[in-house]
C-alpha cells in the first residue's frame, strides 16, 4: 500500500539524505569561497622566508622589483594551448592576494604583471616598505631587481675578421649572402620548394626599419599603421606602448630581422626564411633594455602564436630568473633561440645558456670559430636559485650549435645594407632554418627540429674536440662548436626521413594510457571526493534503514 512506501521511517531517511546531498553541493562551494576570499589572511601565516637579491638598495631609495611567484605545472600531455591558458590561469589566481595588497598600501605600486612566468613588477619606496613584507603570501618566492639585458657588445675587428686558410663558398653563384651560402639555405628552397611559408618568427630586437624593399612585417590590417598582430613596442617596466609604429631605435633589429626574413631585391638574397610571418617585438632601445621588457617580449610572441623566438641578446653570466620563461615558452610550443655572446671563450650570456634555449655561437665563412664567440660547460650547480623542478642536467655544453656570425650581409634603415659580425648576426640563421623547417613539416614538434638541427650539425672535418660532455644521442658537444655548424638542407632531409617513419595515430584511436589526457582542469577537491563519499555511505544507510522499516517483522 501506499503507507508502506511513504512510511514515518522512510520520510526520515529521505530527509536526511537530501540533507547530505545539499551539504556536499555546498561545502566544496563554502570552502572553496574561504579560500579565495581569506587567501590574504592565510598567506600571512607562511614561515619560509623569501629569496631576496642581495643587490637591491636600501636606504630610502625607490626601486622596481620583480616579484617572483611559484609557477604553474603543466602536464606533459598537455597541448600547447592549454599549457598557456594553465600559465595564464595560475598567475591570476596566486597574484591576487599580493596585487590586492599593494592596491591598499602605501609605498608600492604595480608596474605590470606577467604570467609566462609568473610575476609582477612592482615599484617600493624602501622608506616605507621593506621587501622582507612580501613574505607575507605564501605563493611569493623571490624578489628580485629589473636589471639589464643587451645586445652583446659587437666584437672588435680584429677578432671578428674571418679565417683565411680554407676556401669559401662561392654566394654569388647562387645569388645569396655567403651565410645563406654556408648554411645550404637555397637547396631547401629548390629541394622543397619552402621558405617558410605559414611559419611565424617573432624577433624581439630594437626594432624594425619596415620600409626597408627587402622586409615586410606580418598585420592583421594593412591599413593600420600600428601592424597589430605583427608589431609591439614595450617600455623598461614591460608595458606595451600604445599607438607604437614599427621602427628601429639602433641598427641592430633591422639587421637582425633581414637575416631571418629578407628579400632580394637587389638580386641577392639575404633572409633564410624570406616568406615567414615576420613579427617585432622592439625590448631593446638601441642597445639595451630590462628583464621585464625580454619577458613581455616573449609574452607577447606566445600569444600571438610565435612558432620561433629569436633573441639576439643577452646578459652575460647565468641568470636563474631566465629560466621559468624559456621554459614556459617552450612549453607553449615556441621554439627559443638565443645567442650565447660575444665573450669569448670560457664565457656565456642568459637566456642563450638556459637549457631550453638553442644556444648559437658563431662561425666564419670558413668554418672557424671567431676568438669572440662564447661557450663553456655549464654545471647546474652554478646556477643560483635554480628551479628545484628543472629539467637541466647536471653538466651540459653551451653553445647548442654554431652559425655564420662574421661579416654578416644584412639590411639596415633607411633601405641601406651592411656587414655586421657577431652571435647576434649567427642566430637569426638558425631561427631561420628552424622556420624552413616547420614549413616543410608543419605538424614537427620543437623536439623534433631542435633534435634534426643538432644532430645534423657538422664539424670541420680534422677538428678534435675539447670536450668529454656527451650530448642526448652520445656524440660529443665541443664548448667552441656545440653539436656543430647548422646545415639546413642536411636537417630538412633528416626531418622529412623521420616525419615519414612515424606510422600516424588518428584523432579517434582508442589508447590505454589513462594519462593521456590534455584537461588541465583542477583536479580533484578532497572535500568534493569526500562529499562523494558521505553521500555514498548515507545512500547505503538510507537503503537499509528503508529495508528494515518495510521488513521489520522480520
Amino acid at each position: 500500500m501506499a503507507s508502506d512506501r511513504f512510511g514515518p521511517v522512510s520520510l526520515s531517511v529521505l530527509a536526511v539524505v537530501a540533507a547530505l546531498l545539499f551539504a556536499s553541493v555546498l561545502a566544496p562551494v563554502a570552502l572553496g569561497a574561504e579560500a579565495g576570499v581569506d587567501a590574504e589572511s592565510q598567506s600571512t601565516t607562511a614561515d619560509d622566508s623569501i629569496v631576496i637579491d642581495e643587490d637591491l638598495p636600501e636606504n630610502g631609495t625607490t626601486v622596481d622589483v620583480v616579484v617572483r611567484l611559484e609557477e604553474a605545472t603543466v602536464p606533459e600531455t598537455a597541448t600547447d594551448g592549454a599549457a598557456e591558458r594553465r600559465f595564464e590561469t595560475h598567475a591570476e589566481t596566486t597574484q591576487d592576494p599580493l596585487l590586492d595588497y599593494v592596491r591598499k598600501t602605501e609605498g608600492v605600486s604595480i608596474e605590470e604583471t606577467f604570467w609566462l612566468t609568473n610575476a609582477v613588477l612592482i615599484t617600493v619606496d624602501t622608506s616605507e616598505v621593506e621587501y622582507e613584507t612580501f613574505e607575507r603570501f605564501d605563493a611569493v618566492e623571490a624578489v628580485h631587481e629589473n636589471f639589464a639585458v643587451t645586445v652583446p657588445d659587437p666584437p672588435t675587428r680584429a677578432n671578428a675578421t674571418a679565417s683565411a686558410t680554407a676556401s669559401s663558398p662561392t654566394a654569388a653563384e647562387r645569388r645569396t649572402t655567403n651565410g645563406l651560402a654556408q648554411l645550404n639555405a637555397s637547396p631547401v628552397w629548390d629541394a622543397y620548394d619552402a621558405r617558410g611559408e605559414g611559419v611565424r618568427v617573432a624577433v624581439l630586437d630594437t626594432g624594425i626599419d619596415v620600409d626597408h624593399p627587402d622586409l615586410e612585417l606580418a598585420t592583421d590590417d594593412p591599413s593600420d599603421p600600428t601592424y597589430p598582430g605583427g608589431w609591439a613596442e614595450f617600455n623598461a617596466t614591460g608595458q606595451r606602448v600604445a599607438g607604437s609604429t614599427p621602427h628601429d631605435t639602433g641598427t641592430h633589429g633591422t639587421h637582425v630581422s633581414g637575416t631571418v626574413a629578407g628579400g632580394a631585391t637587389t638580386g641577392t638574397a639575404i633572409g633564410v626564411a624570406p616568406e615567414v610571418e615576420l613579427l617585432h617585438g622592439l625590448v631593446l632601445s638601441d642597445t639595451s633594455g630590462s628583464f621585464a621588457q625580454i619577458v613581455a617580449g616573449m609574452e607577447w610572441a606566445v600569444r600571438e602564436d610565435a612558432d620561433v623566438i629569436n633573441l639576439s641578446l643577452g646578459a652575460t653570466g647565468k641568470h636563474s630568473q631566465f629560466i621559468d620563461p624559456v621554459r614556459n615558452a617552450r612549453e607553449s610550443g615556441a621554439i627559443v633561440v638565443a645567442a650565447i655572446g660575444n665573450e669569448g671563450a670560457e664565457t656565456s650570456g642568459s637566456p642563450g645558456n638556459v637549457y631550453e634555449s638553442v644556444s648559437v655561437g658563431a662561425v666564419d665563412r670558413n668554418g672557424a670559430v671567431p676568438t669572440f664567440s662564447g661557450g663553456q660547460r655549464v654545471n647546474r650547480t652554478e646556477w643560483a636559485r635554480a628551479p628545484d623542478d628543472w629539467a637541466a642536467p647536471p653538466s651540459y655544453v653551451v653553445p647548442d650549435v654554431v652559425a655564420p656570425g662574421v661579416a654578416i650581409t644584412s639590411a639596415v634603415p633607411d633601405g641601406g645594407y651592411e656587414s655586421m659580425p657577431g652571435t647576434s648576426m649567427a642566430t637569426p640563421h638558425v631561427s631561420g632554418t628552424a622556420a624552413l623547417l616547420l614549413s616543410i613539416e608543419p605538424d614537427a614538434t620543437p623536439e623534433e627540429i631542435e633534435a634534426v638541427l643538432t644532430e645534423t650539425a657538422r664539424v670541420p672535418e680534422g677538428y678534435t674536440t675539447d670536450s668529454e660532455t656527451a650530448g642526448v644521442d652520445g656524440d660529443l658537444v665541443d664548448t667552441r662548436y656545440g653539436y656543430g655548424i647548422v646545415d639546413a638542407s642536411a636537417a630538412a632531409d633528416a626531418l622529412v626521413a623521420a616525419r615519414t617513419s612515424i606510422e600516424p595515430v588518428t584523432a579517434d584511436e582508442p589508447t590505454d594510457d589513462p594519462s593521456a589526457s590534455t584537461d588541465l582542469g583542477p583536479p580533484s577537491s578532497p572535500v568534493l571526493v569526500g562529499s562523494v563519499v558521505v553521500v555514498a555511505v548515507g545512500l547505503g544507510v538510507a537503503l537499509l534503514a528503508t529495508r528494515r522499516g518495510r521488513h521489520g517483522g522480520r
